[in-house]
């Protein structure tokens, strides 16, 4: 894939999801609380959407990478049920498999 392509796809992404951010602004249904809290939902939907498949396949295929990921993803759903801010998450779960990382290297 070439680096233009990359770009178009960025772009693409940004402006979808721009849009789909700015689509509560403009579409309100007064007597309807159902379906605004669904276009509220709906840009946070689509981030999931995109981001989550990309999950499994980033860490790599083995078994230990598809524990690591399986154990990050429980901290970062376990951190943002508690309500921790969303750079700490970050942090913590980079944190996280970095140390899963050292620990392939130094025990594998």
């Amino acid at each position: 894939m070439s680096n233009l392509e990359v770009l178009k796809i960025i772009v693409v992404s940004a402006l979808v999801t721009v849009a789909l951010r700015l689509l509560p602004l403009f579409v309100k249904i007064p007597k309807n609380p159902i379906l605004n809290k669904f276009f509220e939902a709906l840009p946070y939907s689509v981030l999931v959407l995109m981001v989550f498949p990309d999950i499994f396949t980033s860490g790599g295929t083995s078994t230990y990478d598809v524990v690591k990921i399986l154990i990050g993803m429980a901290i970062v759903a376990f951190l943002s049920l508690k309500k921790y801010g969303l750079g700490i998450i970050v942090t913590i779960s980079l944190i996280m498999i970095f140390l899963f990382d050292l620990a392939k290297i130094y025990l594998g």
